[in-house]
């Protein structure tokens, strides 16, 4: 019975994972991403009054006034994912960043690292954020460019949301921890 159960929940996972993440023609998140580095080439003019926004912005995702300070510091034309979503427009980014900050009881992300090659800048954060039960720390990195008044045009977000945000839900978390288990035994 339980070789059974596990086989259940394996196959469950796999066509979870083959509907929700697979490429689908050209729109998959690696060909979109690779898409806006050719688009979006950036500046170096404003590369660090851009950063002290960025970093003054995303201190604290729980600020209610979120949505609008990133619209502040995102271009009109822009590409934005974050390995959840990804957004072309900078209203439908703000009203998605306002929703995330109206879900969180508190958030810190630090600053770790930058580094900067021409018009590429890679931030390498931590992240802490409490939402009901959830309390949870993750580590990722960012892949900005900035437009010449320091705005941001490309944001490429590199996380393990896995292990960050999908092992504290319901029903997905218990399933990951046991199939993990599985693999490691």
């Amino acid at each position: 019975m339980k070789w059974i159960l596990l086989g259940f929940i394996l196959i469950v996972i796999a066509i979870a994972v083959w509907l929700f993440l697979r490429p689908v023609g050209n729109n998959s998140y690696v060909s979109k991403y690779q898409a806006a580095l050719q688009q979006l080439p950036g500046s170096e003019i404003a590369i660090g009054s851009g950063l002290d926004q960025f970093s003054e912005v995303y201190r604290d995702l729980a600020r209610r006034d979120l949505g609008e300070r990133v619209q502040a510091l995102y271009a009109e034309t822009l590409y934005f994912n974050d390995t959840l979503v990804t957004f072309r427009d900078r209203g439908e980014l703000g009203d998605y960043m306002a929703t995330t900050a109206a879900r969180l009881n508190a958030s810190r992300v630090t600053i770790d690292q930058v580094l900067r090659d021409g018009h590429d800048v890679f931030v390498r954060w931590s992240m802490h954020y409490e939402t009901g039960s959830i309390d949870s720390t993750s580590i990722g990195m960012s892949h900005l460019r900035f437009d010449e008044n320091g705005r941001i045009v490309l944001h490429q977000d590199f996380w393990d949301s896995a292990s960050g945000l999908y092992r504290h839900l319901p029903i997905i978390g218990p399933l990951m921890a046991r199939v993990d288990a599985w693999m490691h035994r």
